[in-house]
């Protein structure tokens, strides 16, 4: 079902929650008109503001995340995110992979790993679909995925792995072990 506040937000066809709950990959979604996102209430404000008082300890442990995937994962037919530049700190918000020209010419797909992740219980995710994918975009401009090769190829190939705060090192090691059946 639809959520839509005229004029306030974007109409997507999909809670962005149901995609993260469901038990199949169920990333998939589509921008079926042009709004703005305005979702913060008073009382999200308020947590938020409290959650700040957090953010450091926040940040160190996705770090310590991030690094043990960029570890784990390193021998795997994948293309890790870029750490960030000396001096400078990455929010580690999302933990895109994209699988490398070995495991395509392999046969492996995004969404064979996607649909093996999601059999062993693990949510995924694609950030983002592109633009010209979204029936709103694609139909206004004609646009076709033959006009964007390069971002066709991005997109066929990444998919969001899980990095969270409440992320045990167990459940990392899950989803290491996972990737790994489904990247033979």
């Amino acid at each position: 079902s639809r959520r839509v506040l005229p004029g306030l937000m974007a109409d997507i066809d999909r809670d962005a929650f149901d995609r993260f709950r469901s038990e199949k990959p169920s990333w998939y979604y589509e921008v079926i008109a042009p709004g703005f996102k305005y979702n913060l209430t008073d009382i999200a404000a308020a947590m938020g503001l409290v959650q700040l008082k957090r953010l450091d300890g926040f940040q160190t442990y996705r770090d310590d995340l991030a690094r043990r995937y960029h570890e784990r994962l390193a021998a795997l037919p994948l293309i890790l995110p870029a750490p960030a530049a000396t001096g400078d700190k990455h929010a580690w918000h999302l933990y895109v992979v994209r699988l490398d020209d070995g495991a395509i010419a392999r046969g492996i797909t995004r969404d064979a790993v996607i649909q093996a992740l999601a059999t062993a219980g693990i949510g995924t995710s694609v950030h983002y679909v592109p633009l010209h994918r979204h029936p709103y975009w694609r139909d206004r401009y004609q646009l076709t995925p033959d006009q964007f090769p390069i971002t066709e190829t991005a997109f066929q190939r990444m998919l969001s792995i899980p990095l969270y705060t409440r992320m045990s090192f167990a459940d990392q090691d899950r989803v290491i072990t996972a990737l790994e059946e489904a990247l033979r």
